[in-house]
């Protein structure tokens, strides 16, 4: 089944024209082999599979994905390649010691740097450009909280050249937002168009020699071959890099459950509104309560998104269907883009999608390879899986090729987390979680204190909380 570039996003949109069809690749029919088989081409599966390539050319590298190439997450998100992943320093501290949680740090800030050097190397046009992100404080709390941010960071080790905190007046200098307090900084972000990038990898992947079967749905993974609805793949080792997909396959329904998503774009903004709101440098931004992410296209659109304000789990791990978000959604973000910009007063939507991220049991990533089974697996990325899926292909190459690296010694190596509790549970406990977050939400932005409702949310949730 093919898809209109329109039903899936901006980014398709814009790359083919809204109404074509994306086109796909023939899918398996029948048996293969492959030295690796990855499920899933997103930007998990494409990276591990041109990591492996460059270092074995000759490797028999098969990828199967249920639709085309990018169809997930990688080819929806907001086009912030952030070095951020979803853990704490306590949590990373906990499995890898000090050391461990540093170099979690450190190695999510150069892959930032790492995709910027492939997509060079490799000429793929993505609309790469490294100029940090803004975390726009809006309370006092979240100021407070910012600040204490950037004074644990030169504890760590990490100094001016990483974050700073900025001045409310230091932040409009380079964003006239409106209502913010002040913002932390860090350097280590690049915008990108994600389309474009998952793409083009998929294209240097098969340049190397890989192959990438589409409409080839995964439903078992077995040690030693991938069973597919019309076919399977003997390989040693079977590679799952499903991510928020990964309940179709057989087994696994529990392992990850999907979070719903929601973007807008906007149309062009004329050069005079831009002079009002400047944003001349194109960093990321981001904002919190509720989270929002931005971004400053290359076209001059500002694309914003964020969580399912509503209930972003669906009963059943369902995943996201590709039809126009509600227009409530889309007019949500647009209202919190005008409390940043009041000036944007009467500027239009040009499209609006939606997608899902993936959320493992204790809400941090984890990869991993089961050498008698020879059964691997990334992800839980929990919607910073930009940076942390090419860590993940680096990091699932080593462990593969049997090579102990600095990526292999990172906590994130580590047992897959248990499994989500099964329905009807799973769906009760997640509304009582985001409603408690959001009554606690709310408190903090009115009180400017931290919420008890909030923390007890989280800890039932089994949060692990954000690293920087």
């Amino acid at each position: 089944m093919q898809h209109a570039a329109q039903d899936i996003s901006h980014w398709y949109a814009e790359m083919f024209g809204a109404e074509t069809l994306i086109p796909q690749r023939d899918p398996l029919i029948g048996a293969a082999s492959a030295d690796v088989a990855i499920v899933g081409a997103g930007y998990t599966g494409l990276w591990t599979a041109y990591e492996l390539l460059k270092s074995r050319p000759g490797m028999r590298v098969a990828v199967l994905e249920a639709k085309f190439a990018g169809y997930g997450p990688s080819g929806r998100n907001g086009g912030a390649a952030i070095a951020q992943v979803v853990g704490s320093r306590k949590f990373w501290n906990k499995r890898g010691g000090p050391q461990g949680a540093v170099s979690m740090e450190r190695a999510v800030q150069d892959g930032v740097d790492q995709i910027g050097a492939v997509i060079a190397k490799e000429n793929i046009d993505c609309d790469y450009s490294k100029n940090g992100v803004l975390m726009l404080a809006r309370t006092s709390l979240e100021e407070h909280h910012f600040r204490q941010s950037v004074e644990e960071d030169r504890k760590w080790g990490f100094g001016p050249e990483d974050t700073l905190f900025l001045e409310s007046h230091e932040v409009t200098a380079r964003v006239n937002a409106q209502n913010v307090l002040g913002a932390k900084w860090s350097s280590h972000c690049a915008s990108i168009d994600p389309a474009k990038l998952v793409r083009g990898l998929a294209e240097r992947v098969e340049a190397l020699g890989g192959v990438i079967y589409e409409d080839t749905r995964v439903v078992s993974m077995e040690p030693g071959r991938a069973v597919c609805e019309r076919g399977l793949v003997d390989a040693p080792y079977i590679v799952r890099a499903t991510e928020a997909y990964t309940g179709w396959i057989k087994d696994h329904k529990r392992a990850i459950v999907p979070v719903h998503t929601t973007m807008i774009a906007t149309e062009p903004i004329p050069d005079h509104l831009w002079s009002d709101i400047g944003w001349d440098s194109r960093e990321a931004i981001l904002a919190e309560h509720p989270f929002l992410h931005l971004q400053h296209t290359p076209d001059h659109r500002i694309t914003i998104g964020g969580d399912d304000p509503r209930l972003p789990y669906r009963f059943g791990s369902g995943t996201s269907r590709d039809v126009q978000p509600d227009p409530a959604l889309s007019q949500h973000y647009l209202g919190e883009l005008l409390k940043l910009f009041p000036a944007l007063e009467g500027t239009k939507i040009a499209r609006s999608w939606s997608g899902v991220f993936g959320a493992p049991r204790d809400w941090a990533p984890s990869v991993g390879l089961d050498e008698k089974t020879g059964l691997a697996w990334a992800g839980g990325y929990v919607g910073e899986g930009v940076v942390a899926s090419n860590m993940a292909g680096r990091t699932l190459r080593d462990l593969i090729l049997k090579q102990n690296t600095e990526m292999t010694s990172l906590p994130w190596v580590r047992k897959h987390p248990r499994n989500w509790e099964p329905e009807p549970i799973r769906y009760i406990g997640s509304h009582a979680i985001f409603l408690g977050r959001s009554i606690g939400e709310k408190h903090e932005k009115t009180s400017g204190k931290s919420s008890k409702i909030v923390q007890i949310a989280n800890t039932l949730a089994g949060f692990s909380g954000n690293l920087g």
